[in-house]
């Protein structure tokens, strides 16, 4: 892990005036400028998108012995459906979280290895939320940060594993992939590839962690208000619990990112 730092980065046009406008003469000359019609493209796209099967489906009310279970019968509002399906993507996307934070709290390490503690206890970047008016859950005071590192993940695995249980009390398999399930998937498959590359720096895989915890607080929020519409207020409050802890993960780590952007430039954290 090296320190980001001017170098030979040449991949702008302004690094080599003449050839841009060499380049930009060989249009010209090749390909004038003619109106564009994107119409059939666009038609094309839409024909695509009305003739296309569905990402998936979602998988029928079964109990533990495989046989057809009535659970969503429970369920009230209009697609009771779509209630198992937004747990699978949490599901998803909490199991997703784990090996995320697995591989930050490598990433800390290798950088704590080369430049020292590069980050501050979390109870310190909170007490700037709290002098916000943030009203979030209070870190573990003591707490060095790679021990806070591992609570958080310890508690997106509890996530896990309190959306398997919802989903078998709905009448779902938690080891089925709902088409949300898919879709989120596809969607994070970028965050691992920062996390786990070897040349992303400790603030950089902070700031991809940043859009996942964004991303999974407001997911968070939308199951909640669906279990809410399905009449399952018990199963609310138990994903209110874990939002909790959600909105603490979300101010620990953008006020990392934060506190590494002000103190750590040049360092190989940053």
């Amino acid at each position: 892990m090296q320190a980001t730092l001017p170098g030979l980065n040449r991949t702008g046009a302004t690094a080599s005036a003449q050839g841009t406008q060499a380049m930009t003469d060989a249009v010209n000359e090749l390909m004038p400028p003619v109106p564009i019609d994107t119409g059939a493209a666009e038609a094309e796209r839409l024909l695509y998108i009305h003739q296309s099967e569905p990402l998936g489906s979602i998988p029928p009310p079964v109990g533990l012995d495989g046989k057809p279970k009535a659970a969503l019968g429970r369920l009230k509002g209009g697609s009771p459906g779509l209630l198992m399906d937004k747990v699978g993507e949490r599901i998803a996307f909490e199991r997703a979280g784990v090996r995320l934070y697995e591989a930050l709290l490598a990433k800390y390490e290798a950088a704590a290895q080369q430049a020292g503690d590069v980050l501050p206890p979390a109870e310190k970047v909170h007490e700037v939320a709290h002098a916000q008016g943030m009203a979030v859950l209070a870190p573990v005071l003591g707490e060095a940060p790679a021990q806070t590192l591992q609570r958080i993940r310890s508690e997106e695995l509890e996530h896990f594993r309190l959306l398997c249980v919802a989903m078998q009390e709905i009448g779902g398999d938690p080891t089925a992939q709902t088409p949300c399930a898919d879709v989120i998937a596809t969607a994070s498959m970028g965050l691992m590839q920062v996390m786990t590359d070897p040349r992303t720096t400790l603030a950089q895989c902070l700031n991809a962690m940043l859009s996942a915890e964004l991303t999974d607080n407001a997911g968070w929020e939308l199951l909640i208000q669906l279990a809410e519409q399905t009449g399952q207020s018990e199963l609310a409050g138990r994903f209110l619990g874990a939002l909790a802890q959600e909105q603490e993960h979300l101010v620990t780590i953008r006020g990392w990112l934060a506190s590494l952007l002000a103190e750590g430039a040049g360092t190989p954290a940053v």
